[in-house]
């Protein structure tokens, strides 16, 4: 699949509400939930690293939204959020460990706060971007006993490489200087453009350093090869930039092998020409949600 720049339609109109979640005795997290009209769903978006929740995640939602049908239900990390917030020291002792256990049941809290006012939660879609493919993946117990899971749609997944942090951190720059070919396919539609400068003037998320390494000590491991190869799964749907580094290709491969081996259906695409950032490129989003997403 290549960018086709002519793919973004006119902005969604689906409402997308923006609140605080507060639940006893936890830090406040940002949730997203984006209700099209006769919703028929649910999809739990999981985003990734660094993603502040404002203008350009609420036109990613709205347009979700409208594609599919489904109510898009997306809250900021849980230790990486606009209120900067740390992540509980016995969380991140584990995933300093390496372990992403105990910071999905945390995120998984505030979801299921969310979850209490979404309508038609029988269907139900799973989608993860980056850091967010490995909190997917590792949700899927809990929210399949909210109700059934008819697909995973994995984004860029990360942990699917044993690396040192070193070795994170450099594939994370040289994905970085690839950003500005992924941002220049915006151009040309003006209200794209127009949620990307709004978000510029956001505020940004905050973490800490020691909350940055626990995220990094997760993402540097094979973490997400371990959860699906257990996991019961209707359907997998799973993207690469062909110039990604921090998604290696074999690794990927390997991944795409496995779940064809346990007779997991789904797409596997593979986007020409850009690299981790793809998910920033709108007409992209535009195509990858069709593909994923539009038929189920």
């Amino acid at each position: 699949m290549s960018v086709d720049a002519g793919a973004v339609p006119a902005r969604p109109q689906v409402p997308v509400r923006q609140s605080t979640l507060r639940p006893p005795g936890l830090a406040p997290l940002d949730v997203l939930v984006a209700t099209p009209p006769d919703c028929r769903g649910v999809l739990v978006y999981f985003p990734g690293f660094n993603t502040p929740l404002g203008p350009w995640e609420m036109a990613k939602c709205a347009h979700l939204a409208d594609v599919t049908g489904l109510t898009v239900v997306l809250t900021e990390i849980p230790g990486m959020s606009r209120f900067g917030a740390p992540i509980p020291k016995a969380v991140r002792k584990d995933m300093l460990g390496g372990r992403i256990d105990s910071w999905t049941d945390l995120n998984l809290t505030y979801i299921a706060e969310v979850m209490q006012d979404v309508a038609n939660p029988h269907f139900m879609q799973v989608l993860g971007y980056s850091t967010g493919c490995s909190l997917a993946a590792r949700a899927l117990p809990v929210l399949a006993s909210w109700g059934p899971i008819e697909g995973l749609n994995l984004v860029e997944p990360v942990a699917i490489t044993h690396r040192n942090l070193a070795s994170l951190q450099a594939h994370n720059l040289a994905d970085l200087g690839r950003m500005p070919a992924v941002l220049a396919t915006n151009e040309g539609h003006d209200w794209v453009m127009t949620a990307r400068r709004s978000q510029r003037r956001e505020p940004s998320v905050r973490y800490s350093a020691v909350d940055l390494l626990a995220i990094g000590q997760v993402l540097a491991t094979e973490g997400l090869m371990r959860e699906l190869a257990g996991a019961d799964l209707a359907r997998c749907a799973l993207v690469r930039g062909d110039r990604s580094s921090l998604c290696r290709q074999r690794d990927f491969d390997s991944l795409d092998a496995a779940l064809a081996r346990s007779g997991v259906p789904g797409p596997t695409i593979t986007v020409r020409g850009l690299g981790h950032q793809l998910w920033h490129s709108f007409p992209m989003v535009v195509q990858l949600t069709t593909a994923m997403l539009a038929a189920e």
